[in-house]
């Protein structure tokens, strides 16, 4: 998840530096990570399990 949010704050970084008409597509696909991290369906436990970085 921490990976996904550092993404998406890179990206929104660099839209910031540019005017909309240049990432018009790329606005669109920021926005729909944020909403797809918002209704993300694992705990963070479940998350570090299925990637191998949490031990039972």
């Amino acid at each position: 998840m921490e990976e996904r949010l550092a993404f998406i704050r890179l990206y929104v970084k660099r839209l910031k530096e540019n005017p909309d008409e240049v990432f018009k597509q790329q606005v669109k696909l920021v926005n729909s990570f944020l909403e797809s991290a918002k209704n993300f369906p694992l705990s963070k436990e479940e998350y570090l399990r299925m990637k191998g970085e949490l031990r039972d």
